[in-house]
């Protein structure tokens, strides 16, 4: 399946005038629900629908349950869910350190991967990703390149 992109403006920092470049960006064809996903799988398995939804919701509820008590969850074959603080300032001493440096506790979230011939190969990637290019819209853009020659992520 190819991953779509667009063309993005950005910005380099630092730079008097501000440098102006384009680089590829991943296009998104929209966000699917757990709904979504509860349908998907029930079509694919002797599952209804409402019997996925009732095994993601329980699953959700699991996962911040135990976030909460402090554990990181692992998602087999899809990464670990863990919580991470954004902090302020550091102390001199660990005996300084107080809860009250921590600002916020956000998700955070590492795919899982196995290492083939020295590169992460992640498991939420398709075995093969080749890439095409498409306008704001979505809409496929001619392709200088032929299609045998399309770039292919490993």
């Amino acid at each position: 399946m190819p991953q779509a992109f667009l063309v993005r403006k950005y910005r380099v920092p630092g730079e008097e005038p501000r440098k102006e470049v384009f680089k590829p960006a991943p296009f998104y064809y929209g966000t699917l629900s757990t709904r979504d996903a509860a349908e998907q799988i029930a079509e694919e398995s002797s599952l209804t629908k409402g019997d996925v939804l009732n095994v993601l919701d329980r699953y959700q509820r699991y996962v911040i349950l135990n976030l909460q008590k402090g554990y990181k969850v692992e998602l087999l074959g899809f990464g670990t869910v863990y919580n991470r603080f954004i902090t302020g300032e550091g102390v001199e001493t660990a005996e300084e350190v107080k809860a009250t440096q921590i600002r916020s506790i956000l998700p955070g979230f590492t795919p899982s991967f196995t290492v083939i011939n020295g590169y992460r190969r992640y498991s939420l990637l398709g075995e093969k990703t080749s890439l095409v290019k498409v306008n704001i819209n979505g809409t496929q853009l001619p392709d200088e390149e032929e299609d045998d020659d399309r770039p292919v992520i490993e």
